[in-house]
């Protein structure tokens, strides 16, 4: 048998017209000024795919490629050998093919909606107190060049809310230093929690409460998301999957350029498994300091029921749906409830 091809020796890249005979004995390779003698057992040859070229590799490191797979394929059945026949049948196969791109899509989806959620919440947990430090703080200072500008509400006005926020906060051993910071701008009727422990909470969500336990329900909601580092999660899974790589084996003192991905704190779609956890926290915390958790329930509703026709509140449009998280009476229910008492 007679394969065209060109030869490659083992002292550089130049192509040589070759071709190799292989009919008994010792395979011969002839090219120009040139014939060479190789061992056929010593060989290697490369597996098929589609139409790319073959690889034969000789014992000395130089190689023999050529376009005749049929020739290979027959040259291989000769020899009793099949391998790489599964791969090129496989190849062939469209429903294959096809059925495999959409295995790979599918894995693809479930670990972008499950893995990296995932694999975020176990960096954050790994991620030194001393860095998560510097990570709120810093992205306190992106979040003050682009989107928030300073509070407008008077200093006794701040003072009483921080007041509510320290008397909440001091009997907490968790590790994070907590500090409420007063802000307007952009972020429009809303409160977040950066990681360290801040929590930024806006004018027009302190102006939206009519008490000081609907104030408390909402910043006992954020300091949920504070115990459960939801934040740092955030700011982890925004910047990719290249940050939990940086924490976990890179120079841990560089993960500051995680800020960079701070705004994404305004945008970002909690999971309902982040938002319960914080509700959670919230009627916990009324609870244990004999509050009704109607207050909850009570701002919640009144954000909802300030949006416009055409959009929502900022606070709102990065969390689940109101009703799945808080029980409004309907204008048609309450005077209902008021019928009783007039007769």
């Amino acid at each position: 048998m007679s394969i065209q091809g060109r030869y490659f020796d083992a002292t550089s890249a130049q192509a040589h017209e070759a071709s190799l005979e292989t009919m008994g004995g010792p395979w011969r390779l002839s090219g120009p000024g040139r014939e060479l003698l190789f061992d056929p057992s010593q060989v290697k040859i490369s597996d098929r795919l589609g139409n790319i070229p073959r690889r034969i590799r000789f014992e000395d490191g130089s190689e023999f490629e050529t376009p005749d797979n049929d020739a290979i394929d027959a040259l291989l059945r000769e020899r009793g050998q099949v391998r790489g026949t599964m791969v090129h049948a496989l190849e062939r196969r469209w429903g294959i093919a096809l059925a495999a791109l959409a295995g790979v899509a599918l894995v693809t989806f479930a670990f972008i909606k499950y893995g990296v959620p995932a694999l975020a919440g176990w960096t954050a947990r790994h991620v030194p107190a001393s860095v998560d430090q510097r990570i709120g703080a810093q992205t306190l200072d992106i979040l003050d060049n682009g989107f928030m500008r300073p509070s407008k509400l008077s200093l006794q006005q701040q003072s009483r809310v921080d007041n509510l926020f320290r008397r909440m906060t001091a009997d907490l051993q968790d590790g994070h230093d907590y500090r409420l910071e007063f802000r307007t701008g952009a972020i429009g009727t809303n409160a977040f929690a950066l990681p360290s422990g801040i929590i930024v909470i806006s004018d027009d969500m302190v102006k939206l409460a009519h008490n000081d336990e609907e104030l408390m329900a909402v910043l006992a909601h954020e300091i949920g998301h504070v115990r459960g580092r939801h934040a740092l999660r955030q700011i982890i899974q925004a910047a990719g999957v290249s940050a939990m790589a940086l924490v976990l084996l890179g120079d841990v003192s560089t993960i500051s350029s995680l800020v960079a991905a701070g705004p994404a704190l305004l945008q970002a779609r909690n999971s309902r498994e982040l938002e319960a956890e914080a509700d959670e926290f919230s009627r916990q915390w009324l609870d244990a300091n004999g509050i009704a958790r109607s207050h909850f329930d009570d701002i919640m509703c009144r954000l909802e029921s300030q949006m416009h026709s055409d959009e929502l509140p900022s606070f709102l449009s990065s969390h689940p749906a109101t009703s799945e998280r808080a029980r409004c009476v309907s204008e048609s229910e309450a005077p209902a409830a008021a019928e009783p008492q007039e007769n």
